[in-house]
C-alpha cells in the first residue's frame, strides 16, 4: 500500500513540475527507472499537451511575432525624393500624420501596420480619394529607404499569400533641407503656388514676349521645369532672397536665378532626348554627347565628334533648364 501511495505522489509531482523536470531526475536513476520514468514522461507529456494546448499555440504565436515578425518602428514622417534605381524618374513624397501628398498635387491617405511583413518590409498601405488601396513596402537602407509599390492584382496577390513582386526599386531619400522648410511653417500649397506662378511667367510672359534675349538666361524646356519638384523651386528662390538681404525681387530677376541655379537632375539625358525626338531635329540620330558640367556638347550623324580642335559641336544642351542652342 506505502509503494502505491509513494508511487501516485511522485506522478503527481512528475505532472506539476512538467517534462523538464523529469528528464533531469531520469538521469540521477538506475536504467530499469529510468525505462520506467520514460514511459511516465511520455504519458504526462502527451496529457500536458492536451491539457495546454490552447496556451501553446498563444505562445508560439507571440514568440513568432517577436523573432519573425517584428513591430513596424521605422519613422517615415517628412519631405522624401523617391527616385526609381532603374529608370531615374523622381518625384516628392510627404508623409505628414496619415496624409500623403505626391508632387504637392496628388492627395492621399496612410497607415502604416503595426508588424513587419514575413519578408521584413515596412508596409504602407495607401488608399485614395475613392477608397482603393494599394501597399507601399519599405525597407530600411542606411539613412534611406528602399521601396516597392504593390498594385493592382499585385496587391490581391500580396494580401492573399505574401508575394512580392519582383520590379524597380525605388531609393526614398531623406529631403533635410525641404522637412526644414515645411517646418518653418510653409505649406505645400504655397511652393507648389511659386512653382506655377514662375512657370506662367517663364513660358507664357517672358519666353514669347518681344523683351525676351536668349543671353538673358531664362530658357527653359518645359519639360525639364516640370521634372523641378516646388520644393527645389521653393529652396533655391530662398538662396535667392537671402542673397538679396530678404528682398523677393521681380519675377523676371528669381526666373534668371533659378535658370542658373536649378539643381541638374539624375534623369536630364532621358529628358533631353524626349525633347529631341519632339522637335525639328529628331531625323538628325544624336551619336555622341560629351559632358561639360553644367553643359553637354551634342554631336549628330550630320556632325560627329572627330576629336579635332575645332570639332564643335552641333548644339550646347544646358543639363539645368534643358535648353539648346548652336
Amino acid at each position: 500500500m506505502k509503494k502505491i501511495i509513494v508511487f501516485c505522489v511522485v506522478l503527481f509531482g512528475v505532472v506539476i513540475s512538467g517534462c523538464g523536470k523529469t528528464t533531469v531526475e531520469s538521469t540521477n536513476t538506475s536504467p530499469q527507472d529510468s525505462k520506467q520514468k520514460t514511459k511516465i514522461t511520455e504519458t504526462t507529456s502527451q496529457s500536458s499537451k492536451q491539457n495546454t494546448k490552447p496556451a501553446v499555440k498563444t505562445s508560439s504565436s507571440k514568440s513568432s511575432t517577436s523573432s519573425e515578425i517584428p513591430q513596424a518602428s521605422d519613422n517615415i514622417s517628412g519631405v522624401w525624393l523617391a527616385k526609381g534605381k532603374q529608370d531615374g524618374v523622381s518625384s516628392t513624397w510627404y508623409f505628414n500624420n496619415g496624409q500623403l501628398t505626391v508632387n504637392n498635387v496628388y492627395h492621399f491617405s496612410y497607415l502604416i501596420e503595426k508588424n513587419k511583413d514575413s519578408h521584413g518590409y515596412t508596409v504602407v498601405t495607401i488608399i485614395n480619394k475613392e477608397g482603393k488601396k494599394h501597399a507601399l513596402l519599405l525597407k530600411r537602407n542606411g539613412s534611406n529607404f528602399d521601396g516597392r509599390t504593390v498594385e493592382g492584382k499585385a496587391y490581391e496577390n500580396y494580401l492573399a499569400d505574401g508575394t512580392v513582386p519582383i520590379g524597380q526599386i525605388i531609393e526614398y531619400i531623406y529631403q533635410q533641407k525641404q522637412e526644414k522648410v515645411v517646418s518653418q511653417n510653409t505649406s505645400l500649397e504655397e511652393m507648389e503656388h511659386l512653382k506655377k506662378t514662375l512657370r506662367t511667367y517663364i513660358f507664357d510672359t517672358y519666353m514669347p514676349s518681344p523683351d525676351y534675349v536668349y543671353a538673358k538666361g531664362i530658357n527653359w524646356s518645359e519639360n525639364f521645369y516640370d521634372n523641378l519638384s516646388s520644393n527645389e523651386i521653393w529652396n533655391v528662390i530662398g538662396e535667392f532672397k537671402k542673397k538679396n538681404n530678404g528682398n523677393e525681387g521681380t519675377l523676371f530677376e528669381q526666373a534668371q536665378y533659378l535658370s542658373r541655379n536649378a539643381p541638374i537632375k539624375d534623369n536630364w539625358k532621358e529628358l533631353f532626348f524626349e525633347d529631341w525626338n519632339n522637335s525639328n531635329y529628331r531625323e538628325d540620330k544624336i551619336e555622341k554627347l560629351i559632358d561639360k558640367g553644367d553643359t553637354v556638347w551634342v554631336y549628330t550623324d550630320s556632325v560627329p565628334y572627330t576629336g579635332e580642335k575645332d570639332n564643335y559641336p552641333i548644339e550646347t544642351l544646358d543639363k539645368r533648364t534643358g535648353s539648346w542652342h548652336g
